[in-house]
């Protein structure tokens, strides 16, 4: 405002935002503005506004209201440039418009001719309330009638009406099996601890409990185990386990394998589970479902994780090493042999992959561990305790190469939870961790896991 035109007048620009209606064909001037399709700038000079806007000068200002005391207003005159177009604009006015999107062809007030086949691009350019569109009606019916629509579109997708805090679904949304599906389930995602790592037989796995407050009702998750070795053999019958988490393991019915660490309260959703009696060496599957209070399942979510190599513990197979040694030095006589015999039958892959290292690195010099074995047990027996050898992957071998393994163990709380009923439809969620403690105890789990190599390079 304020800036000088050509004849040295001093201009007014009056910038106003004209919301277009369909309904009317006129311009409407609103202080909340919602849509636009163009942005409107008026240049006016320096006298009354109504005067410039009739096209008179001050000596017929005062003929003018004598005639016709009504004075023209501003949509009037807006209406009248859209009939017959720029032809009447006033002496000294200009009009710029500026697009703010595409303005549809019914549009009067738009000079630019739109294509029919070119859709309309509202523009958002002030909000100063958030309010629900059903309060900007102010008919009682029309204003019930939109907050249901809304509430349906919300919580039941549209094809349902929320009745209390659940969906009423219309007749055509049930899915093939006959269960509704106007409100959508949402889907947990499961994921791997980031506190407690996977140890070569044990994971702890996690997810978010989530429920909207209309529509939806969880009651229950699903939990599937899967060997990946056995997705891939079709032969196989035993391929996975799947686990009610209500049922199965909060319950205490048969979970000895897998155990909460933590459940929801009022202030945590999340829900974490251990999962024991893993392969060492193994990619294992596991996906999870929600179940809701009409026994439809959520799209499943999928974790995919190795297990680590068996755990050694690398001072007690030195021990045997030279236990070994002892025995085997001189005249070993048959119950010395007998007591080798099953010493090292006994230890398993990984440990005897440790006792055979540390023999050759100490006693080589008396004969390698395998042919003191033959000569000592014989070779039916040695070939017995050799061909455990090779019950370990490549990978595993070359870590059990290593001139340092060390153990640490891991503390893991969980709950221990005797038999007990559980009401999956009376679950309260928010109150799982204080129901629990009636049937569950708080335990303590140690975990062992080896480091590879020296402390100092780890």
């Amino acid at each position: 405002m304020g800036s000088p035109n050509d004849t040295g007048q001093q201009d007014h620009t009056l910038t106003l935002l004209v919301k277009f209606s369909n309904l009317s064909s006129i311009g409407l001037q609103y202080l909340r503005i919602i849509r636009s399709c163009q942005s409107l700038v008026l240049h006016f000079p320096h006298c009354l506004f109504t005067s410039c806007l009739a096209g008179n000068s001050p000596s017929d200002e005062s003929e003018e209201r004598e005639r016709d005391p009504k004075v023209l207003t501003f949509p009037e005159y807006i209406a009248s440039l859209s009939e017959s177009g720029t032809k009447r604009m006033a002496a000294g006015v200009r009009m710029e418009c500026q697009s703010k999107g595409r303005c549809p062809s019914s549009c009067p007030l738009c000079h630019v001719t739109s294509s029919p086949d070119t859709p309309a691009e509202p523009v958002l350019l002030e909000v100063t309330r958030a309010a629900p569109i059903y309060e900007l009606v102010t008919n009682n019916q029309t204003q019930r009638l939109l907050q249901e629509a809304t509430m349906s579109s919300l919580w039941c997708s549209g094809t349902g009406d929320v009745i209390e805090d659940w969906c009423r679904c219309d007749s055509n949304a049930f899915g093939a099996d006959g269960l509704p599906t106007c409100a959508p389930l949402p889907q947990p995602v499961l994921r791997l601890s980031t506190v407690h790592e996977p140890s070569s037989t044990l994971v702890v796995l996690e997810w978010e409990h989530s429920e909207p407050p209309i529509g939806v009702q969880i009651v229950d998750y699903l939990i599937r185990q899967e060997k990946v070795t056995d997705r891939m053999d079709h032969s196989k019958v035993e391929t996975e386990t799947v686990l009610s988490f209500v049922d199965d393991i909060i319950s205490g019915a048969k979970s000895p394998c897998a155990m909460p660490s933590q459940v929801p309260d009022k202030q945590l959703t999340t829900i974490s589970l251990i999962i024991r009696c893993l392969e060492p060496d193994t990619i294992y599957m596991f996906t999870l479902w929600g179940v809701d209070n009409t026994g439809r399942r959520s799209r499943p979510s999928d974790v995919i994780v190795k297990t680590p190599c068996p755990v050694v513990d690398d001072v007690k197979a030195q021990e045997i090493a030279d236990k070994i040694y002892n025995l085997f030095n001189g005249y070993t006589s048959g119950k010395e042999q007998q007591t080798a015999y099953n010493t090292l039958l006994d230890l398993g892959s990984p440990t005897l992959h440790r006792v055979l290292y540390h023999y050759n690195q100490h006693y080589e010099s008396f004969g390698e561990f395998t042919w003191r074995c033959e000569d000592e047990l014989g070779p039916r027996k040695a070939g017995l305790i050799l061909s455990q050898l090779g019950d370990l992957s490549n990978w595993c071998n070359g870590l059990l190469q290593e001139p340092k393994i060390s153990l640490r163990r891991s503390s893991l709380k969980y709950l221990g939870c005797r038999y007990s009923e559980i009401k999956p439809y009376g679950l309260d969620w928010s109150e799982l961790s204080r129901d629990l403690r009636k049937t569950c105890e708080e335990q303590i789990l140690s975990v062992p896991y080896n480091d590879y190599g020296d402390s100092k390079d780890i």
